[in-house]
């Protein structure tokens, strides 16, 4: 029996391979091409004060955009893959929650704007992004309804649309034109994600079958909404200490607006570059759960994992530590100055939260979610008393590098917490050999970038070939090892194909 399963198993597997690829190429292509192209283009033609007034308010509508789905999409995802028959069911329930969760949200966030302080054109930017937050929570339901059909291609261009419209008709006005309006962004992310939503609803229209359960009764709704509560708990922790610095750093700091900007010039490159984080935490999700569910030992995946990751962050924060200017200089024209004592901390960040998603992601998958929240609402704690702290005594013109710094140091205190738990529940000699492959790289990046530092110029090209190197220096023996992680992932791979 085995010999003839064994060739449709490899199909299966081939194909989830294919789609895989699609994902990943996709998403690691046109989103980092939009963000550091044009958005970074867009925020450098305002200049930090317009792109500071408008930062916190994004950050506001993305902190509560938990309020639009509170788990719908991750429900709906395991449901149609479990019973493909029920996709009009749940889709017909589905929008039905959305459209009392919609006012919710609206109001919700234009009662906090309000409460801050926002008026006048503050509060229409932030009911325009409330829209867009909205037209963006559809899109993850429709694509969440792809998913769970195996419409894995389909939702791999889905995922992309709105960024790829974005992408060429903004970078073609940054091109045609010489200022910018805010506006013009505002509505052109209206007109792309409602491209992307009617792409994804034609796909779920073709695919819904003649005889589809009748939706879900709106009782088995509101129980998903209150089991998957700790879910949105989660997130809602995680975006407070993610995203409230740009709003108490515009609303408290002398000269405030300013100072945002030149935080948020840092931040988009901590933005773009943990695309790659989060695409290895989706993809480890699925393996850490069935693996732990076998009886597995799943040390040598999250290790492998883990030592990846410490390459690629460890190599941007020690380029970033070193020629900050230079580094902002690869995407912005101005402020290259003001704005660099800010993104050595966060690019900091960016490595530590990278390790974060390994460790964040294997205690979800056990299910320790009442830990993973403690340490949430510790940092959101620790973030947002730090932030008063620092900026009721920081001048016009050091708050943003105190911002990000206490950033920085959340981000330690939290991952290092789920480190230790994580290490603790699966013991073994194994996480010492990550900690000495975190130290050799530390090393040779550190003789790399100073070599670099002292006989090369900072031009962009030599910022790019530091960076290139410090990548390369993972190869070196006892840091990062491919090998066994891709035979490891090949010979797991196929418990996807069941799923």
């Amino acid at each position: 029996m085995p010999l003839f399963a064994l060739p449709s198993d490899l199909r299966v597997l081939k194909k989830f391979l294919s789609h895989l690829s699609w994902l990943m190429v996709l998403n690691l292509t046109i989103k980092p091409a939009y963000l550091l192209v044009v958005d970074a283009k867009i925020q450098d033609v305002l200049g930090p004060e317009a792109w500071g007034n408008f930062f916190p308010l994004l950050s506001l509508s993305v902190l509560l955009n938990i309020l639009l789905d509170a788990g719908l999409a991750n429900h709906t995802t395991r449901s149609i893959a479990q019973n493909p028959a029920e996709l009009k069911g749940h889709f017909q329930s589905g929008w039905k929650a959305k459209a009392v969760l919609l006012p919710l949200y609206l109001v919700t966030l234009l009662a906090a704007g309000y409460l801050l302080g926002y008026r006048g054109i503050s509060l229409q930017w932030l009911a325009w992004l409330g829209v867009n937050q909205a037209l963006m929570s559809a899109v993850l339901f429709v694509r969440a309804g792809l998913q769970g059909a195996g419409e894995h291609i389909t939702d791999a261009w889905v995922s992309i649309a709105d960024r790829a419209l974005l992408l060429v008709g903004l970078g073609g006005l940054l091109i045609a034109t010489e200022g910018f309006q805010l506006e013009w962004l505002l509505g052109g992310t209206t007109v792309a994600l409602s491209c992307s939503l009617i792409l994804g609803w034609l796909r779920i229209e073709a695919l819904r079958p003649e005889s589809s359960t009748a939706a879900a009764s709106a009782s088995n709704i509101w129980h998903h909404f209150r089991e998957s509560w700790p879910y949105a708990l989660l997130f809602l922790l995680m975006m407070t200490y993610h995203r409230v610095d740009a709003i108490m750093l515009e609303r408290m700091a002398p000269n405030g607006a300013v100072q945002a900007g030149w935080y948020a010039m840092g931040y988009r490159l901590f933005e773009a570059a943990n695309m790659i984080g989060f695409l290895f935490a989706t993809l480890l999700l699925p393996y850490f759960t069935r693996m732990l569910r076998a009886g597995d030992d799943v040390r040598p995946l999250a290790a492998g994992v883990s030592r990846l990751l410490l390459v690629g962050g460890g190599s941007v924060a020690w380029v970033a530590a070193f020629f900050a200017p230079a580094f902002l200089g690869l995407f912005y024209g101005s402020f290259l100055v003001e704005a660099a004592p800010v993104l050595p901390w966060l690019m900091l960040s960016f490595a530590v939260f990278a390790q974060g998603y390994v460790f964040s992601t294997l205690l979800t998958a056990r299910g320790d979610l009442k830990l993973l929240n403690r340490l949430a609402a510790l940092g959101a704690v620790a973030n947002i008393g730090g932030n008063a702290w620092w900026l009721s005594q920081a001048d016009d013109s050091n708050a943003a590098w105190g911002c990000a710094i206490i950033s920085a140091g959340t981000q330690i205190l939290v991952v290092g917490l789920q480190t230790a738990a994580a290490m603790r529940f699966h013991p073994g000699r194994i996480w010492w050999k990550v900690g000495q492959a975190a130290l050799l790289h530390s090393l040779a990046c550190l003789a790399i970038c100073g070599v670099f530092s002292r006989w090369s110029d900072t031009s962009a090209w030599s910022v790019l070939a530091c960076l290139l190197c410090c990548i390369a220096a993972g190869a070196l023996p006892g840091i990062a090892q491919t090998n066994p992680l891709r035979q490891l992932l090949s010979d797991k791979m196929n418990t996807f194909a069941d799923s």
